[in-house]
């Protein structure tokens, strides 16, 4: 198998802007508009950085991801990041990862267990068979992975003890396999901390797994193990966060359902919904000019129109003890907002935050990309998952220089 490794630092150059992104709980990789590939953050399990001590749980300036003969690694078409692991999809349609499987979510076969040190390609029977091939979407779970073919088909490996694979039970899956619930009309497909959900292109919504919150939307609390429709959707997006469930109806409305213990579905009672009900903004007003949403750890995002982006949930954890004159004055605490409020740049220039191009969340950071290719960041810095060199999390939204 062909691999890739990742080793040389980024210089300061700013004809590199960012074209695409993922985050995962603790770690982010960038893509950027001239092809390369970089990572920053979290790095215990090698998910990114073959090259770092062997102690060493995180890097804190952005790394460039190398392939096996030291030149960067090329033809990435869009990334999904994991706990412990990395998937890339390539422009051929080849699945690539990198990290640990615990549970099978590399799908390398055998009992499930073992460690790709390098992005390596994937093949159809764990280590042996024909690669992995005809990809269109990949997304990752904590411990799981899934991918769809062109062919609209889903497959899945790793984790499934709740069903969140859709396979009918809850056995592990050490090779990628076949998603027969989820038929072969699937769009998307969003993995939260225990439960899945899928689009599928005739906008109807689908959803299999743990479900103690309500995060299924089925108006129950009872786990499926295999994909069940969602009544009366007509969806344009739909986004897993850890025990939570958004989606983005055609018609611009934004609707959630599960775990509120953060307010994360936009509602400041704080309680948990068994199925979906459209939010509100925190003045009360209906929100039907969404353009786009994100969920991710316990938090959502909308982005409105006119790029006015509203937040609810946590955001940032707080950091521990550090010597406080040798950073920048804006040290973060744990950020709750119970309702969809306004997420307004740093800057007082907010001309500068406009023509948003794409939102991304990991489990406590929020990641936004402009038009302009430029990155702006906030929330959980403690492994260095938003570049700034140094541990320190963000209250605010600042934007990043990068590499």
């Amino acid at each position: 198998m062909a691999g890739c490794k990742s080793s040389a630092r980024a210089k300061d150059d700013p004809s590199r802007m960012v074209r695409d992104l993922n985050a995962g709980v603790a770690n982010v990789f960038l893509l950027t508009e001239d092809g390369n590939l970089w990572s920053a953050g979290y790095n215990r399990s090698a998910q990114a950085d073959v090259n770092a001590p062997a102690d060493s749980q995180a890097h804190f300036g952005i790394v460039q991801i190398l392939d096996e003969s030291g030149a960067a690694f090329q033809g990435v078409k869009s990334i999904a990041a994991g706990e412990g692991h990395t998937l890339i999809l390539k422009d051929d349609g080849s699945l690539w990862a990198s990290g640990e499987s615990l549970y099978g979510e590399l799908g390398l076969g055998g009992d499930g267990t073992g460690k790709l040190a390098s992005f390596t390609q994937l093949k159809t029977q764990g280590t042996s068979g024909d690669a992995i091939a005809d990809v269109q979407y990949i997304a990752a779970g904590n411990n799981n992975s899934f991918y769809i073919k062109n062919d609209g088909t889903l497959w899945a490996a790793g984790y499934n003890y709740y069903g969140e694979l859709g396979l009918g039970d809850k056995e592990n899956k050490t090779s990628f396999t076949q998603v027969s619930s989820a038929g072969n009309n699937v769009k998307t497909v969003s993995a939260g901390a225990r439960h899945t959900v899928i689009l599928k292109t005739d906008g109807t919504v689908w959803v299999t797994g743990y479900n103690f919150n309500g995060q299924l939307g089925l108006n129950n609390t009872v786990d499926a193990n295999t994909f069940t429709q969602v009544q009366d959707m007509n969806a344009s997006s739909a986004a897993a966060g850890n025990y939570h469930t958004t989606v983005l109806k055609s018609d611009g409305t934004v609707w959630t359902t599960g775990e509120n213990y953060y307010g994360q579905l936009g509602w400041d009672d704080l309680e948990d919904r068994k199925q979906f009900t459209q939010v509100q903004d925190d003045k009360g007003a209906i929100i039907n000019d969404a353009k786009e949403i994100a969920a991710r750890g316990d938090l959502t995002l909308i982005r409105r129109d006119k790029d006015a982006l509203l937040i609810a949930g946590t955001y940032t954890t707080e950091p521990e003890p550090r010597d406080e004159s040798k950073l920048p004055p804006y040290t973060a605490e744990k950020v709750v907002k119970p309702t969809f409020a306004p997420l307004v740049p740093e800057q007082a220039a907010a001309s500068a935050f406009k023509d948003i191009k794409k939102i991304i969340l990991g489990y406590q950071s929020i990641y936004i990309v402009t038009s302009d290719s430029h990155l702006w960041a906030a929330g959980s810095n403690r492994y260095g998952q938003l570049n700034l060199g140094y541990d320190t999390s963000l209250s605010v939204v600042l934007r990043q220089v990068f590499p």
